[in-house]
């Protein structure tokens, strides 16, 4: 049984050992845009990755038999070409539901207080006046969530309780906590003073936030985004920032990763960035590992667990 790793976060000689307890172990650790991804996975019985690699795997995979995707997402999968294939992907779901909410607030702040200003200003000795720039309070705003499924749901929750905001959401998901009005897509973008994408990307979902939804918000409204690039047409979000149709935006996510270093986007001062950290503080990311590897003990053990083909 040839067991293939190819993990952007490494695994310590514990996990490692695990695997190679269950089979032959070919460990890999990670970068992103690895052009070489397919073949690293090539001739995998059972396949551990991570999805944000390059290009599909899965027309690499001859005889696999697992795929156990280290995240919660998997659209950049392709589900349908592993199904047809007979193999079987497993994900590691709500590993890091509270990490990626703290992000949220993190880039919201952020954004609210432009922080981003300060330290230049006082390294500079531009700081002369006695209000250096204008900030925005978050208390009793308006907080809209396109997707509210358990990170969403805890990003109501710490909105709610935390900074006493309203808070909208256009996914009437069971899950949502109590208090969040579900409003059509129109009315979440017309009312909302902050605006956090958590949902994933779909056929119905890409390109959704482009130009004809930014003349719908707010000027002084505030887009986050810590969940799919693809749901953001970037040349829009562009294009609404310098016309005054959006304040300001914070990204955790990029249609490409990395990103092109001379992306306007990195380095608009409207826009604060990070790169794709939102899910990794140290706990979430040692039950990412973990449960990717339980996934596939289970699939062995012929209980297969967190199926999503």
């Amino acid at each position: 049984m040839r067991i293939h790793v190819n993990s952007l976060s490494p695994m310590s000689e514990v996990q490692q050992q695990r695997l190679a307890s269950l089979g032959e172990l070919h460990y890999h650790e990670a970068v992103l845009g690895d052009t070489a991804a397919g073949e690293i996975c090539r001739g995998a019985d059972i396949l551990i990755t991570t999805p944000r690699l390059a290009a599909d795997v899965v027309p690499y995979l001859d005889h696999c038999r697992l795929i156990s995707v280290q995240a919660t997402g998997t659209d950049a999968i392709d589900l349908a070409a592993a199904g047809r294939k007979g193999i079987i992907v497993s994900n590691v779901p709500e590993f890091c539901t509270d990490a990626v909410a703290e992000q949220a607030f993190a880039l919201m702040l952020g954004v609210a207080k432009k922080l981003e200003l300060g330290r230049p200003m006082l390294l500079e000795g531009r700081w002369n006046t006695a209000l250096a720039y204008p900030t925005i309070g978050m208390r009793g705003k308006t907080l809209g969530l396109f997707g509210c499924g358990k990170i969403g749901g805890r990003i109501a929750e710490i909105a709610r309780g935390g900074f006493q905001m309203h808070v909208i959401a256009t996914v009437n998901d069971p899950s949502r906590p109590r208090g969040v009005q579900v409003v059509p897509f129109e009315q979440l973008l017309s009312e909302s003073d902050f605006l956090v994408i958590a949902a994933p990307a779909s056929a119905a979902t890409r390109g959704i936030f482009g130009r004809d939804a930014f003349v719908r918000m707010r000027s002084s409204a505030m887009l986050v985004n810590i969940s799919r690039a693809a749901l953001v047409d970037d040349a829009a979000l562009l294009s609404a920032l310098d016309s005054g149709l959006l304040a300001g935006a914070g990204l955790d996510v990029f249609l490409h990763e990395p990103p092109a270093t001379n992306d306007p986007l990195l380095s608009h001062p409207k826009v604060l960035v990070s790169p794709h950290v939102a899910w990794g503080t140290e706990d979430a990311v040692q039950r990412l590992l973990d449960l990717s590897i339980a996934n596939v003990e289970a699939f062995l053990a012929g209980e297969p667990v967190n199926v999503v083909t």
